[in-house]
């Protein structure tokens, strides 16, 4: 389902990309060469600009497709000379990480890219983040908020990605499981195509989130409400937590 049209369909502006950069960098108040793993890093919306920034970026995800885009990103730009040496792609299992554990002073998961197995896959997930940072390394995740994710039950949308792919998002949630289904419809208008996903994510609540970052050694140190640094509460857009390896 990680294909190109599904990125697309998916992708932020511009100016909110740089405004997630400028939260990243200010909420982990890291040293320009500090290592960082970009824990389902797509096509690099994060990872590339890090780098370009002086940090040590590593993006990690599953779909080749996407990493594909990441290194082209890279290659294509007037400053790859510059940077390209910070950063790298690898494609890989977020519940296997292929990472030298106590390696990174920080990981990320934006874009609410967590939550797409079962308590348990969910569970081991977390390990590998924990065992993968340096002790005091801190983990950056960027949630939907679950009562917002909740409030999608039942809605339909459709938007133009480009003049010639139509989408179609629509939602199902299971109040008992705190389950998403997100049906999406990708239409090539062009050569008469339909491509069908689908994903599932399970929206954790904070005291539930909180006790399962403690299992694997993180305590939470700051939780927000979006990447504006507001206060979280039942309006918030997302559930952002930022915790420590102890």
């Amino acid at each position: 389902m990680w294909d190109q049209n599904y990125a697309q369909s998916e992708l932020p502006s511009p100016e909110e990309t740089v405004e997630e950069i400028e939260f990243i960098i200010r909420s982990l108040g890291l040293k320009k060469d500090s290592m960082i793993l970009d824990l389902c890093c797509g096509q690099g919306r994060h990872s590339i600009p890090l780098a370009s920034m002086g940090y040590k970026v590593i993006g990690l995800d599953a779909s080749e497709i996407l990493i594909d885009l990441a290194r082209e990103s890279v290659n294509a730009s007037s400053e790859s000379k510059i940077y390209s040496s910070n950063v790298c792609f690898i494609r890989g299992d977020m519940k296997c990480l292929p990472i030298r554990e106590n390696s990174f002073d920080a990981v990320i998961n934006m874009f609410t890219s967590f939550g797409f197995f079962d308590d348990a896959g969910n569970m081991e997930v977390l390990k590998y983040v924990s065992a993968a940072l340096k002790p005091g390394g801190k983990f950056l995740l960027d949630y939907w908020n679950p009562y917002a994710a909740a409030q999608l039950d039942g809605t339909r949308n459709w938007w133009w990605i480009t003049d010639k792919l139509l989408a179609l998002a629509e939602a199902q949630y299971d109040f008992l499981s705190g389950r998403l289904k997100d049906l999406r419809t990708i239409v090539d208008v062009e050569k008469s195509t339909i491509e069908n996903s689908i994903r599932e994510i399970t929206f954790y609540m904070l005291p539930k989130l909180k006790a399962m970052l403690e299992e694997v050694g993180l305590s939470i140190i700051e939780v927000y409400g979006d990447i504006d640094e507001r206060e979280y509460d039942g309006d918030s857009r997302r559930l952002i937590t930022i915790s420590s390896k102890l």
